[in-house]
This record gives C-alpha cells, sequence and structure tokens, in this order.
C-alpha cells in the first residue's frame, strides 16, 4: 500500500505520508509503535554531514510523527557495534562497519543509505595541475587500509597513476593532512569538506572529487536482523524519517545550511561550503547502486579477510522500500 501523490507539492505529499503511517500504525497489533510512542536509542558515529540526515529528522519532527522518540548519541563505530548486538543501541550510522562484521557473520544489516558516493575531494599544493602529476610524488592518508586510502587508490588508478608510482604516507585526521599539505610534506591529499574549500583559499588545486569515480555508502543506518524481522514496522518508521530528513535536505539548501550551522555549530560560509560540496555525495532517497554495495564489500572484505559475500548477506533493504513507497517517492 503507498500513498499516491500525484500533483501534489512535495511538502503535501509528506503531510499525507505522516497521515497515512498514523492511520496504518494506529491499528491495534499492526506494529509495535501501535498506541505509544516507540522510544528508540540511535548511535552515531560523528556530528558531521555524513550523519547529518536523524540529526535534521529529529530537528524536523519526522520522528514523532510517525511514532518514535529517537534517543540520538554520539558513539564510535568500535563502541556501537558491540552495543548493538547486545541491546544497548537500537540503530547506528555506522555502516561500512557493520557490513564488515556482517561479512564475518553478525547478525547485522543495512537498511539505509545516507551517503551513496564518497564526499571526498583530491586536493594538491599550487604545483600540482593534475592528477597525473602526482606520479613520484606522496599523497597523504588517514591511515593505511582505511576508506580513505582504498578511495585514494582508486582515484589515482582511475587517471591512470598506479599504486607503485606514488608514495602513499599515513598522517591522521584531516587537520594533520592538511598541515601537512600546507607544509609541503606532501604533495595532495583526499580529504572531505570543508577541506576543500580551504584548500582553494590557499591558492591550492582541487583535482577530483571521488563521487564522480565511484559509488560507496560511506555512512548510512545498519541494525539487527532480529529487529528487521520482529520490529518491522518500527524499522520502517525509523527508515521513513531519515529519508525525509534526505529529501529535505536536498530540496532546501537555505534551512538546511541554517539547521547546519546550529546543530554542528559551524560559522555560516562554512556550513554554505561544507553543504555545496557535500550534497552531491547524498542519496536523495536512501538507496545507493548495486555496484556501491559491490564497493563497499569489497573493501570491508580487504580489511576483514576476504569472505566471499553477496549483497543479501549484509543489506536489507525492503524496509527501505516500503518506507519509500508509503512517503510516494519510489
Amino acid at each position: 500500500m503507498s500513498v499516491v501523490c500525484f500533483g501534489l507539492r512535495r511538502w503535501s505529499c509528506f503531510l499525507l505520508a505522516g497521515i497515512f503511517f498514523s492511520l496504518i500504525w494506529g491499528i491495534d497489533g499492526a506494529s509495535p509503535v501501535a498506541a505509544q510512542e516507540k522510544r528508540v536509542v540511535i548511535g552515531y558515529v560523528a556530528r558531521d554531514l555524513n550523519n547529518f540526515p536523524p540529526l535534521l529528522a529529529e530537528a524536523k519532527g519526522y520522528f514523532r510523527e510517525v511514532g518514535i522518540v529517537p534517543q540520538l548519541v554520539q558513539v564510535r563505530s568500535t563502541v556501537a557495534l558491540p552495543g548493538i548486538l547486545a541491546g544497548s543501541i537500537d540503530y547506528t550510522t555506522a555502516f561500512g562497519t557493520s557490513i564488515g562484521r556482517a561479512i564475518q557473520g553478525a547478525p547485522l544489516r543495512g537498511v539505509l543509505a545516507m551517503v551513496a558516493k564518497p564526499s571526498f575531494y583530491l586536493v594538491a599544493r599550487p604545483e600540482i595541475r593534475s592528477v597525473a602529476e602526482l606520479k613520484g610524488k606522496i599523497v597523504a592518508v588517514g591511515s593505511l587500509g582505511t576508506v580513505n586510502h582504498l578511495v585514494t587508490q582508486r582515484v589515482l588508478a582511475n587517471f591512470g597513476v598506479a599504486p607503485e608510482e606514488v608514495t602513499i604516507m599515513a598522517v591522521g585526521d584531516t587537520p594533520l593532512r592538511m598541515a601537512a599539505l600546507k607544509s609541503g610534506t606532501v604533495q595532495a591529499t583526499m580529504a572531505a569538506p570543508p577541506a576543500p574549500t580551504q584548500a582553494k583559499a590557499w591558492g591550492f588545486n582541487v583535482l577530483a572529487y571521488a563521487g564522480d569515480y565511484m559509488d560507496l555508502p560511506l555512512a548510512g543506518l545498519a541494525t539487527t536482523t532480529g529487529r528487521i524481522k520482529d520490529s518491522r514496522a518500527e524499522v520502517v518508521s525509523v527508515v521513513a524519517a531519515i529519508v525525509r530528513g534526505l529529501v529535505f535536505m536536498k530540496d532546501h539548501r537555505a534551512e538546511t545550511i541554517t539547521l547546519i550551522q546550529k546543530l554542528l555549530k559551524m560559522e555560516k560560509s562554512v556550513a554554505e561550503a561544507t553543504y555545496d560540496l557535500s550534497i552531491q555525495s547524498f542519496s536523495s532517497d536512501g538507496s545507493v547502486s548495486a555496484k556501491g554495495i559491490q564497493n563497499i564489500i569489497q573493501m570491508s572484505s580487504a580489511q576483514v579477510g576476504g569472505r566471499q559475500v553477496v549483497p543479501s548477506d549484509v543489506v536489507d533493504f525492503g524496509p527501505l522500500r516500503e518506507a519509500q513507497a508509503a512517503l510516494g517517492i519510489r
């Protein structure tokens, strides 16, 4: 069953969808939300733009409109995954890490993609004007074997730069890598916004946007297989609220930037630059391409031992499809 929104503005569609959810999930036995609001704990990895959609959804009241009272807690993936398996956390935005654990056999599944393409930019010193010119140079990454490292290799290879033709140096987090770039210790690095804006202000060059060359869901939502089976209506509700957050981000630049300023404590100019550089990386409706799932499986397998897996071993987008249908956006 779905909400049909032909000829209506998107906000009108969502209003109808909210009524739809409240009606079908207010029926006795239809959902664990039934007679009262359901409290859930959502762990987000970092207070940054990649993890922003649940924060926006809470601020806009989208969770409460479908009977969910979220407790959003910032918790690293190394803590979130034991927590979700133990039941102290219900959902986590540690999408890639959850897939890595699913590959190892943990009862976890990704249910929603928020960032469908890597929101990384390859930035370089002024004398480097093309990716090909990085041959023989030093390129900084966060640490070896991480997504940042693997995405860097993939982008370099797309421009014909083989791994042995550059020196990959593990430098640390973005501020440290940018400092190394500015000092000349390294000639390039792959960094997330607003680092490209900072690089341009220094007179440096932005050589490539990683999302132009690969799909890769860097952030999303994951939960346990047990919750998907036993509390499916709740999972659909949570997913629907976050999907509305994604749609709002895409459609309402000014208000989203205001919320970024407020919730992420950014100055307006930084919030604007971060939004403009990042928004193309976000999924429009929680979906990601099959190739994106295969890419993250390959990268996760490289980090956890290489067991052969298929997408159904690590993701379950059934609740997402139900939420999209109910919202009339798919």
